[in-house]
């Protein structure tokens, strides 16, 4: 018996030798060229480490034909980075360096997948084209750009073809000059285009046309143009059609409504003329629709759309309707659309009125997003049986909010009104029969919360988001019985307690905790890190005391400013490798800043905020890395020079280490290394030296603060040239984008998902960057609107020389400080040209010579001190003078005289119109001063109101600035 199988194991190593098959599952040669083309990358990660042995086909994104043994599969997609965002752990490291050649020894690859690695901007190989076996190539976000090869072409196998980028992540940077190479795709069914520069391509429309088989086409932010005629519309098995984000002018193509089968049309994020044609009835397969973004829904809602029974979800967001009463849709919905839609999003659009009463008829509804319009009047008053999800947050709500919620919407696992004018007490009888609600938002209303303590909320809660909601003064002890719980935003909500001890352990879940702004007293936890996916803490405004806590590995985000915590940084924070934001400013920490920043050990930190403690000691030679891009150490007791590694700090925006016992000169490798820079503060320190000429080279510079130090020399005229002084900015705010995302997600939401938007949410909203910056003679931090701050300080230093007259070109330069120095000579006679300029300090110095007369052109000059020079003759009588009454600003210049001094220029050699200049053309000059003011307020305020009148874009732009500004402030309040 043992002689028989031994005979049959030979012979089967024989014949498996004659076909050429190793009995290790691969062939050799495939096995030799995988590792040839493992040699040409870098595997930061390791992904290939299980590349070893003879057997390939276990190897990780290795698949063998079962029969043949060849490779017909290759995935080595890194799709970590999409599911896993904030994974940066060994398997989210992409591969990077070259292709090799070599896998055209795979002569039976059928799928290849190298997405989400990074291979550093090189062409897309053109020997993919020869890869003849191929069915699926994915190279989405793998680092490609330049021109796609036309020898994709070649792939006429080929089903599904991905070269597509993401919005939130730099990818592909490539584009497609010539296209009719898609036309021999004939087995082609999916592609995905997503951000490729399609504008030199204006026969792509005809080329895919061609396609057979094609039932999916992505083309969402191409830069296309968009035929408005298509000959023969052959795509007669296209289902999803995406042209998104392409900013389309046109009408809507006619062509568009003779694909038959289309069940997914997304349009969103364009400038169509005319929005909801009427032909969209045609679309009687249509499931999913969005005209989301388009401006204005010009034409109204067509009844057609009514007609389409297929329809699941209908996104008409950041659209204003312009007939104003929605309750004229009440035909389009009352058709067998009102028994198929389940989403309906209409956000962002400045929709008024109250909710119309059609959207009780839409039965089959399961998410309702009507969030950030103007409805008024009560809540929602009918039922909505199936609904899952309702947020109508940010809208001006009154009334109060129905006490029979449970009975209203039974199923809802999302609920959010906040941001209204609700009024009345909010009970826990508001919430009974809400037994399946996982996200919970009622923040910023007028109601008072008056839940008992007794209460059993929904234990499934995920997300209670309760800021600026009057819970306090006690801390809700309801909250310890939501095991579940991810994030607790109990931000600026009134509570004056302690901390209770159950906090940190009822739920292991927590990620997100934000308790800021309220006066929450009690000591930090000597550790944290048994809550081992918490990625936000932000405890900042409270009153908490004792040293900084032990935090589990995975923290990301730890705000702790404002509070009363001493000791010493621990070390450990140093290595919690997914740190990217760290705020322990205004506390009463001691010591030295720890020296084991490694840059490998934080590839993500972007800002280190660690200003109004008491440290001392040297800045630390590890501190600087390549992701950092806010650095502040201010007003501390930090000493030593400027050390050589900032150099390394290649992103850095702002570098402020202002009120510290700094020494040393300002470095020239600073200009050259840190080519970001934006906010420059090196404010109260020792520096000595010449300020560098090539600071003038920084494109982005904004903000220089070099007061109270010990520079000499002269000004520099380079200084002149520093653009961001002398160009405007664009500066916006676009949540739109992130909204629209977060409405995408399925009424079975992915909890992970929610906390993402949650966090980018909160740094959009909450955490900014801030200085502190001296203006009009006082001390103020700046913070929402630091980017819009253009400022110069070179006050009291011993500067020398003139004025250049090269800072006069700073045309956007707001605040100009050059008081107590040694300066001399004459304010530079074109001052005037520095028309945006509100706060002018000269003052201290050696000037001399008369007041220019062109400033008079400086209309929005609020502070100006020349006092203690040797000015001499008349001041300025008209214009923003008028508006400066106060003599000390002119004091210690004794030859100077004129209004507001009490020496007049009654011996001063002036022109005829000027001779005669006595005590009542003094008192004539006052009651002009007083006149201009109210005609100048006068004539400003109807002068903006009449731009805002006659223009209604500027009108809209206007009133949402305002609107984000007064959000903001009033989350800070």
């Amino acid at each position: 018996m043992a002689m028989k199988f031994t005979e049959t194991l030979l012979l089967f190593f024989a014949l498996s030798i004659f076909n050429g098959v190793s009995i290790y599952g691969c062939k050799e040669g495939e096995r030799k060229t995988l590792l040839e083309f493992k040699e040409g990358l870098k595997d930061r990660g390791g992904r290939l480490s299980s590349w070893i042995g003879q057997d390939c086909c276990i190897w990780r994104g290795v698949q063998c034909d079962n029969q043949t043994g060849h490779v017909v599969q290759l995935d080595l997609g890194n799709k970590r980075l999409l599911h896993d965002v904030y994974g940066y752990g060994p398997q989210a490291l992409p591969l990077e360096g070259e292709i090799s050649h070599a896998l055209l020894g795979l002569k039976q690859l059928q799928y290849l997948d190298l997405s989400m690695n990074f291979f550093g901007g090189i062409q897309i190989p053109t020997f993919f084209g020869s890869l003849q076996q191929l069915r699926y190539l994915d190279l989405s976000c793998a680092g490609f750009g330049g021109l796609i090869p036309d020898q994709l072409g070649n792939l006429s196998s080929l089903h599904h073809l991905d070269l597509s980028s993401v919005f939130y992540m730099p990818c592909n940077n490539l584009h497609l000059v010539k296209s009719h190479w898609f036309s021999n795709l004939s087995s082609l069914q999916y592609l995905n285009l997503n951000f490729v520069d399609l504008s030199k391509a204006p026969d792509w429309l005809e080329s895919i046309n061609t396609l057979p088989l094609i039932s999916e086409i992505n083309l969402s932010n191409c830069t296309l143009e968009l035929p408005l005629s298509l000959a023969q519309v052959n795509l007669t098995k296209l289902q999803v059609l995406d042209l998104s984000s392409n900013n389309l002018h046109s009408v809507v193509p006619p062509w568009l409504f003779k694909l038959s089968s289309l069940e997914s049309l997304d349009l969103s994020v364009n400038a169509f003329k005319e929005l909801v044609p009427s032909a969209i009835g045609n679309l009687t397969s249509l499931r999913v629709l969005s005209f989301a973004n388009n401006r204005v829904l010009e034409g109204g809602v067509p009844l057609s759309l009514g007609n389409l029974c297929m329809l699941t979800s209908l996104d008409l967001s950041g659209n204003k309707y312009l007939k104003g009463d929605l309750n004229e849709l009440g035909e389009v919905f009352s058709g067998c659309i009102k028994d198929s839609l389940e989403i309906l999003s209409w956000v962002c659009s400045e929709l008024t009125g109250q909710f119309p009463d059609w959207l009780g008829n839409l039965e089959s509804l399961k998410m309702l997003n009507l969030y950030y319009n103007s409805f008024y009047g009560p809540f929602l008053q009918f039922g909505l049986h199936s609904l899952k999800k309702l947020d109508i947050s940010r809208n001006t709500l009154n009334g109060s909010v129905p006490v029979n919620l449970g009975q209203l919407y039974p199923k809802l696992e999302f609920l959010d009104f906040a941001y209204n004018n609700l009024t009345g007490v909010l009970t826990e009888t508001h919430f009974a029969g809400l037994a399946k609600l996982r996200h919970l938002g009622f923040s910023a209303n007028e109601f008072r919360v008056d839940i008992s303590s007794q209460w059993v909320p929904p234990l499934g809660l995920r997300m209670l988001l309760m800021w600026n909601s009057n819970l306090g003064p006690g801390f809700p002890s309801w909250i310890q019985k939501l095991e579940n719980l991810s994030a607790a935003i109990f931000s600026n909500a009134g509570i004056s307690d302690t901390l209770p001890d159950w906090f940190w352990n009822f739920s292991a879940n927590l990620q997100l905790v934000d308790l800021s702004y309220n006066d929450i007293s009690g000591k930090l936890p000597a550790s944290l890190e048994h809550l081992s996916n918490l990625l936000y803490v932000d405890l900042s405004g409270n009153s908490f005391e004792g040293t900084v806590s032990q935090f589990p590995a995975n923290l990301e985000y730890l705000l702790l400013l404002s509070n009363k915590i001493t000791g010493m940084i621990p070390e450990s924070l140093c290595y919690l490798k997914k740190l990217i934001v760290l705020d322990l400013s205004k506390n009463q920490l001691i010591g030295g800043i720890p020296d084991c920043w490694n840059p490998s050990l934080h590839p993500r930190l972007s800002t280190l905020d660690l200003s109004d403690n008491q440290l001392s000691g040297g800045i630390p030679t590890t501190i600087c890395s390549s992701s950092l891009v806010y650095l502040h150490l201010s007003n501390n007791d930090l000493s030593g020079e400027l050390p050589l590694s900032l150099r390394n700090c290649s992103a850095l925006r702002t570098l402020d280490f202002g009120q510290n016992k700094i020494s040393g000169i300002i470095p020239t490798w600073l200009a050259k290394s840190l080519l970001n820079l934006e906010v420059l503060r090196l404010r109260y320190n020792m520096l000595v030296g010449d300020i560098p000429p090539e600071l003038g080279n920084l494109t982005n510079l904004r903000v220089i603060d070099f007061a109270y130090n010990h520079l000499s020399g002269t000004i520099p005229r380079n200084l002149g040239d520093l653009r961001a002084m002398k160009f405007a900015r664009t500066i916006f705010y676009n949540m739109k984008v992130a909204l629209s995302v977060y409405d995408k997600i399925s009424f079975d939401y992915i909890d992970n998902l929610e906390i993402l938007y949650l966090v980018s949410s909160k740094l959009i909203m909450g955490y900014m960057d801030n200085v502190n910056v001296n203006l009009k003679g006082r001390d103020v931090q700046y913070d929402k609107l630091l980017p819009l701050l253009i400022s110069l300080d070179l006050s009291s230093n011993e500067l020398s020389g003139e004025i250049p007259e090269e800072l006069i070109y700073l045309s956007y330069l707001q605040s100009l400080n050059l008081s107590g120095n040694h300066l001399t000579g004459k304010i530079p006679e074109k001052v005037g040209m520095l028309l945006r300029l509100e706060s002018l300090d000269l003052s201290k110095n050696g000037l001399s010579g008369s007041i220019p007369t062109t400033m008079i052109m400086l209309s929005f000059l609020s502070h100006l001190n020349l006092s203690y020079n040797n000015l001499s003759g008349r001041i300025p009588h008209s214009g923003q003078f008028l508006s400066l009454p106060d003599p000390s600003i002119y004091f210690g210049n004794y030859a100077l005289c004129g209004f507001p001094l009490d020496n007049y220029c009654e011996n001063i050699d002036e022109p005829s119109s000027a001779v005669g200049y006595h005590k009542d053309e003094y008192e004539q000059e006052m009651i002009g001063f007083y006149g201009s003011i109210a005609m100048g307020y006068i004539l400003g305020f109807w002068l903006l109101w009449a731009v805002l009148l006659l223009n209604k874009k500027w009108r809209c732009t206007y009133f949402q600035f305002v609107d984000y500004l007064l959000y903001v402030i009033f989350k800070r309040l």
